[in-house]
C-alpha cells in the first residue's frame, strides 16, 4: 500500500520522519512517498490542489487557523474512530491535555476549541516565551521583564546604549497571518484585549485593544527591527541565535536553533521566562500545534492511521525531539532521561516551556474556518500603522468592520 504524505521543507519533525521512513516501511509492509514543497508555499495554505486528485497526499502537516480553512474545504477526517483501534502501546492519554484541546472544534463559529471531533494529532507544540541576553542585561543593570511595560522599556534602553549591535526586541513583521499570531497576541491578549465578543463581533478596535496595539507600534518604531515589515520567523529566530536582540517574545520551540553550535552564538548563554504580564496582571500566552491530519478524500485511511499511529507514537516523538523537533506534545517525553539529558543545559527552557504547553498556553484567537483572512487584514492594519498611513485606532476600526464583513459564521 502506497501512503502519501505531505510537508513543508524547513521543519524539523518533517526531517526526523522522512529520516525514519525506511523503518516504518519495513515494520509495516507500505510504501511512503513524501511530497515536501517550501514553507512559505505551505504556510499560504493555498495547497489544496495537493489535497484532492489522483495524487492527493493521504496524511499532512497542519495546525489551528490553517487547519480550519482545510476543514472548510473538506479535507479533514476525524480520528475519534481510529482512536479506537489504536495499540495498546499507542497511550493517548500521554499527549498534554491542553494539545488535544485545541485540535477539538465542532467547526461553527462561535463554539470554542475543547468541543467537537479530534481534527488532528499534535506532534509539536509551540507557545511563545520571553528569551532574553542576560549579559546585556546585567550590563545595563535591568531586571528580566516582567511585564510588558517593563518589556518596552528594557528594549528601549538596550537599542539607546547598544544601537550597532543588538536591537531591542524581535518580532515577526511581514504581511503573512502570524505576524499577529505570536509575541503580538500573547501581548494583546494579555492587555485584556480579544479579537470577537460574545456577539460574534470583531472588537480588536476596544480600548484595550488600542491600547495594546500603540504601546506595540510605539516600541516597534523605538527598539524594533529596524525592517520590521521584512523580518519572517526563519530569520528572525536565526538572528536572535546570534545575539541580535536583547529581548524576544516568539516561539519557544526557537530552542532548537538558539541551543545548537550550527547556528547560534549564544550556546547556554541566554535566559528563558514566561512572557510579560499585562497592566492589570494578566499573563496569556497564545498558543500553536504541528500536527498530522488525515485527509477526508484519502482512499487509504486504514494505511493513513497506521503511518499516524507510528508518526505520533511515544517513541517517535522522543526520536524526534532528539533531533531538534521542539516542543515535545507527550508527557513521557518531557520525563524521558534521554531529553532531560539534552535540555539540562538550556536553564530554564524545560520548565518555562513545559508549564506553557501543559497548563499556561492555549489558542487564544476565536476559530473560524476562514481566520486566516482575518488574521491577514488584522495584520494589514498593524503594518499600516507601523508604516504611517494610518492612526492606530483608526486602523484597528476599519481592520474590525472589514473582518465583520468576511468573517465565516457558518
Amino acid at each position: 500500500m502506497n501512503i502519501r504524505f505531505f510537508a513543508p521543507d524547513t521543519d524539523a519533525y518533517v526531517s526526523s520522519v522522512l529520516k525514519h521512513l525506511p523503518e516504518f516501511e519495513a515494520r509495516s509492509g507500505h510504501r511512503v512517498t513524501a511530497n515536501i514543497i517550501p514553507t512559505d508555499e505551505y504556510f499560504s495554505n493555498r495547497i489544496h490542489h495537493h489535497l484532492q486528485g489522483h495524487e492527493a497526499a493521504d496524511v499532512y502537516m497542519s495546525g489551528p487557523v490553517l487547519l480550519w480553512e482545510h476543514l472548510e474545504g473538506g479535507f479533514v477526517e476525524s480520528l475519534d474512530p481510529f482512536l479506537a483501534t489504536a495499540s495498546p502501546g499507542y497511550h493517548f492519554e500521554d499527549f498534554f491535555d491542553t494539545l488535544i484541546r485545541a485540535n477539538r472544534w465542532t467547526g461553527r463559529f462561535g463554539d470554542r476549541l475543547g468541543t467537537g471531533p479530534l481534527l488532528e494529532l499534535p506532534v509539536n507544540c509551540e507557545s511563545y516565551n520571553l528569551v532574553y541576553l542576560p549579559g546585556e542585561l546585567e550590563r545595563l543593570g535591568l531586571a528580566v521583564p516582567q511585564t510588558w511595560s517593563e518589556y518596552f522599556k528594557a528594549a528601549k534602553t538596550i537599542a539607546q546604549e547598544s544601537p550597532t549591535r543588538v536591537h531591542g526586541f524581535g518580532q515577526r513583521g511581514v504581511d503573512i497571518w502570524h505576524t499577529m499570531y505570536t509575541g503580538y497576541a500573547t501581548q494583546f491578549w494579555s492587555y485584556g484585549a480579544t479579537d470577537f465578543d460574545a456577539t460574534g463581533h470583531c472588537v480588536i478596535d476596544s480600548p484595550a485593544g488600542v491600547r495594546a496595539t500603540e504601546d506595540f507600534i510605539a516600541a516597534l518604531k523605538v527598539s524594533g527591527p529596524p525592517d520590521w515589515t521584512n523580518q519572517r520567523w526563519y530569520e528572525l529566530a536565526l538572528d536572535a541565535a546570534q545575539g541580535k536582540y536583547g529581548l524576544l517574545v516568539d516561539s519557544d520551540h526557537y530552542v532548537a536553533f538558539f541551543e545548537d553550535a550550527k547556528f547560534s552564538n549564544q550556546v547556554g548563554k541566554l535566559g528563558y521566562a514566561l512572557p510579560p504580564a499585562g497592566p492589570e496582571g494578566l499573563r496569556k500566552p497564545n498558543q500553536w500545534t504541528w500536527s498530522l491530519v488525515m485527509n477526508a478524500k484519502s482512499t487509504e485511511k486504514a494505511s493513513a492511521w497506521q503511518f499516524m499511529e507510528w508518526a505520533s507514537s511515544r517513541e517517535f516523538l522522543l526520536q524526534s525531539a532528539l533531533e531538534g523537533n521542539m516542543n515535545p506534545t507527550r508527557a513521557s517525553v518531557w520525563e524521558a532521561p534521554a531529553f532531560k539529558q539534552m535540555t539540562k543545559t538550556w536553564g530554564h527552557f524545560p520548565e518555562v516551556s513545559r508549564t506553557l504547553a501543559e497548563v499556561q498556553g492555549s489558542v487564544l484567537v476565536t476559530p473560524a474556518r476562514n481566520y486566516l483572512q482575518v488574521a491577514t487584514r488584522w495584520t494589514q492594519a498593524l503594518r499600516e500603522a507601523y508604516l504611517g498611513k494610518d492612526t492606530v485606532p483608526h486602523a484597528l476600526q476599519r481592520a474590525a468592520r472589514d473582518i465583520d464583513v468576511l468573517v465565516d459564521r457558518s
